[in-house]
């Protein structure tokens, strides 16, 4: 194939990305009164709930501890989402993925990069919050695209390989949601995982959202610079998954009709 119809395909399949982001996006706050505003004030009531919960109540003894969980709570939100609309993308669109020409690998990308958006949306009340518990933007904090790039390869692996896997077993969109309520007590989000029993130091270790919502709160928080090492094995893992999942997802894609 030619270097000319290569690019052609590329340019082509970034339009659609762009064009069903948007129809997406769109589509997602239609017929509601406060439209978008809806992607922060989901997370926001989220934070209000734990905030009264392990802090007014229990009382956890964590520093600004209303920005801490709505870091936490922010970041998972677009991990979730995104792995929700991934794995039933393909099942739920046979329609669009039928159609002649159409790059069906846009459609774990058009999911994932929604929920980055929800994600940027929210991310400005971050600061706010932050800034009124005290909190002064730092320089480190030019050092988050870095961070927002790695979550993002991360999901885009996980979600082709949901998206191909839930096509030939639709069981995967249910064991979804339990497993990914099971990784929401399991990150620390609420809670700081370094008080956690030792024994549980190798599975929080294992789990990358941990180093991922860790690097969050060290730049945004604490104004300091994350383990940059742990965030590196994260995303060689992740790009290596990507890899993986993208593979996985164009193998089982030359029978996604047969099965839909």
């Amino acid at each position: 194939m030619s270097r000319g119809s290569e690019r052609g395909r590329l340019a082509h399949a970034l339009d659609v990305v762009r064009v069903l982001v948007g129809r997406e996006f769109k589509s997602r706050y239609r017929k509601t009164s406060l439209g978008v505003a809806w992607s922060v004030l989901s997370p926001l009531l989220f934070l209000m709930t734990f905030y009264l919960v392990f802090k007014v109540v229990i009382d956890l003894q964590i520093e600004r501890y209303a920005s801490y969980i709505f870091i936490g709570i922010v970041a998972w939100t677009w991990f979730q989402g995104a792995l929700g609309d991934s794995v039933i993308g393909i099942s739920s669109n046979p329609g669009l993925v039928s159609q002649p020409g159409f790059p069906v690998f846009a459609v774990p990308i058009v999911s994932v990069t929604t929920a980055l958006i929800n994600f940027l949306t929210a991310l400005p009340i971050v600061l706010v919050v932050l800034l009124f518990e005290g909190a002064r933007p730092h320089l480190i904090w030019l050092t988050l695209p870095l961070l927002v790039f790695i979550q993002y390869v991360l999901t885009l692996g996980l979600s082709y390989l949901l998206a191909a896997l839930n096509v030939h077993l639709r069981d995967t969109q249910y064991i979804l949601p339990a497993v990914l309520q099971i990784g929401y007590f399991m990150s620390p989000i609420f809670y700081d995982a370094s008080r956690a029993p030792k024994q549980f130091a190798l599975l929080f270790n294992l789990n990358p959202m941990v180093h991922i919502l860790g690097g969050y709160r060290d730049i945004l928080l604490r104004g300091a610079a994350p383990n940059w090492g742990a965030l590196g094995v994260v995303f060689v893992c992740s790009a290596a998954l990507l890899w993986v999942g993208h593979a996985f997802f164009r193998r089982a894609s030359y029978r996604f009709l047969e099965e839909l």
